[in-house]
Formats: C-alpha cells, structure tokens, sequence
C-alpha cells in the first residue's frame, strides 16, 4: 500500500497531514496538518461558534470546512476520535482528506481491522464537486469494507441549493449515498447530538450553553435541514431532535456566565419577537443515537424514491395456459344459441298462402 500521509506525535494525541507533499504556508493557517486526533482534535468555542453556526444558527462559512470524527468497533467501544479541516490552498475538503484511497482511514482500518461504525460531525454536508469527489471516495471506501457503518451528521447543507452549478452533482451523490441505508444515514445535528460534540471536541464550553443547547432560532434551522435533507434523498434522517430546550439557571451563574460568554446570548423574549412565522414541515420521528450492534430503527416512508425491486420470471411464463378439466362427477352440457329477428310484412303474406293452400 502507497501511503500518501505522515503522522507525528503530539502531547495529546497526533497531528497527520494528510498528503506527504504538504508544508507548512501562509496560504493556509491549517497547514500541513490537517487531521489531528484524541484530545489534540478538541477547538475552541468561537470557532466552533464560526464553523458550525452554534447556537445561534447558521452562519454559512466561506473556505472553512470543519468535520470530527468517531471511529468505533461493534461494541461501540472508541477506537479513535478527531479532526478533520479543508485546505484553502490546495482547496481540499475534509472528506476527501479522510477517505482517499490508501489515505489515513485505509491505514486505520488495516492496524484496527474491528473498526465497525464511523461518526461525522461536519459544519457541511458532503459534495461530490468535480474538484471533490467526497461522496464518490466515501462511496468506494464503503465498497471496500462492507461491514462498516457509516453516520453522517451536518450543520448546513453545501452547494444543494440551484443557485450553485454544481447542486445538481451534489444532490444526486447524497441521493445515491443515502440509498445504503441502513448502513449509511445522513442526519442534521439537532437536539441532544449538539450537547454531545460540544462536550467530546469543543474547549471552553459556557456552562449556560450546557444548560440550553438549542435555541429557537437553531432548532428551526435542525428542522429545515432535515425537511430539505429528506426531500433530497427520499429518506427521512434517522435522528432527529429538533425540540427547543432550556433550563432556568440560577441568576448569579447566569451573570457569571454571560461575562465568560464571547458571544452576548440573546433573551428567549427577543429571540421569539424577532422570529419568523413557523414553517409547516414533514413530521419527523424523534429518535436518537442507536445502542451500538444494532441498525437504528426504520420509521415509515424512510425508502429511496428509485428502489426498483427485479423478480425473477416463472419457468412457465409465455407458454399458453391448459383448460381447465372437469371434476370427476360432472357432465357435459349443451348449450343451444336461441337468436330471434323481426319478420317482415312480405313473410307474413307468404306464410299466410302457405296455410291456405295447405286448407283447401
């Protein structure tokens, strides 16, 4: 196997670049390593806040792509947890780092051959853009190991929409991805997966962000993402929790939080009064993350739109069908054909001079 990475020791972890060509630049502050593992994954607060639109809503981040990882073996035991981030000089994507032919989750997968379930975390959803290929590498390397299961959670959908030339490419690849199920599911973050990545991959977490991790504002974009996900690939997301909390905090951590806070949090009053009027969406189960070893729970209308079902033809199809016999005690029986038609006034005259002269 060519190995197309490098990866150093770190204190708390490792720091991979994902091609060994890559040095240190100014054209990109993220250079050469790309990939960081263990707690060396873990980034600050603010740009969590920047990458991933949290908890305010989306702020659709240009050149910055974000994406965490799990790796698990069917235990759900962690093998590995970490970072991934794009190039903005090689104009690499996360995805594409991660899942490249005899990359850095090729040589993972040969030094842990348990490896069962693999979790993403990305602020985007992956593109299949003709500079990319992400989901077409994501493709290949589930064909090459086919008992892994594949979890895709997203902050923002990229490049989807018809403003963008490439949203047709990028549509069609999610379709095509998410027509593995279940052994590949595409979900936004929503809910209680927020609290989960704050804890696992984020530094200097406010404690009043831990008590209310969904504000209204970002529970109603979890649920577009999850209307416009499903219209897209014809299958609801698995898990989804798009339901606002909040905890009342206690005054005096309140006021200590909003000094620790960098980013002033907004009341729920001035949230709900500069809100937009609800939009109707396609229900969606709530369900959360499956106990490990088993696929998650299928709710209704969760197939592809283009699943196409070949049955093999009968042996005797074509041939011209027997009749059908008669049951031992029956008989033939003849049926007579009775037709009627109206006699004419001439037939009439006729068959009277036949009486008369049969008469006489």
């Amino acid at each position: 196997m060519a190995t197309v990475y490098q990866e150093y020791l770190a204190p708390q972890g490792t720091l991979v670049k994902p091609y060994y060509w890559l040095a240190f630049t100014q054209g990109c502050c993220k250079c050469p390593y790309h990939i960081r593992t263990s707690e060396e994954s873990r980034v600050p607060y603010a740009e969590f806040y920047e990458a991933f639109g949290f908890p305010y809503g989306p702020t659709m981040p240009r050149n910055k792509h974000l994406l965490f990882y799990e790796l698990r073996n069917i235990s759900g035991t962690l093998i590995q947890k970490g970072q991934a981030t794009n190039c903005t000089l090689y104009n690499l994507h996360p995805e594409s780092t991660l899942f490249d032919l005899d990359g850095y989750l090729d040589s993972i997968m040969d030094i842990y051959d348990n490896i069962s379930y693999i979790t993403l975390y990305s602020n985007y959803s992956p593109c299949n853009e003709s500079n990319h290929y992400c989901i077409g590498k994501m493709y290949d390397f589930l064909i090459s190991y086919p008992s892994t299961r594949l979890d895709i959670y997203f902050s923002q959908l990229y490049h989807t929409d018809e403003i963008f030339p490439e949203s047709g490419w990028n549509r069609e690849a999610l379709r095509s991805l998410a027509g593995l199920w279940p052994r590949v599911t595409i979900s936004p973050i929503s809910g209680g997966t927020w609290l989960s990545v704050l804890r696992k991959f984020v530094n200097g977490v406010p404690q009043a962000t831990l008590y209310n991790p969904v504000l209204p504002t970002r529970a109603f974009a979890d649920k577009h993402n999850a209307y416009l996900i499903a219209a897209i690939t014809g299958i609801n997301p698995s898990f989804v929790d798009v339901a606002p909390q909040a905890v009342n905090l206690n005054p005096m951590l309140q006021a200590k939080e909003q000094t620790r806070n960098p980013f002033p949090q907004p009341s729920f009053l001035v949230m709900n009064a500069t809100m937009p009027s609800p939009v109707h969406f396609i229900p969606f189960s709530t369900m959360y993350m499956p106990m490990w070893g088993q696929h998650p729970i299928p709710t209704q209308n969760m197939k592809p739109k283009n699943i196409v079902r070949h049955l093999n033809m009968p042996q005797d199809y074509g041939k011209e069908t027997p009749r059908l016999q008669l049951p031992p005690n029956a008989r033939p029986v003849q049926v007579i054909e009775i037709t009627e038609r109206p006699v004419k006034k001439r037939d009439k005259d006729i068959d009277s001079q036949n009486r008369k002269i049969s008469k006489s």
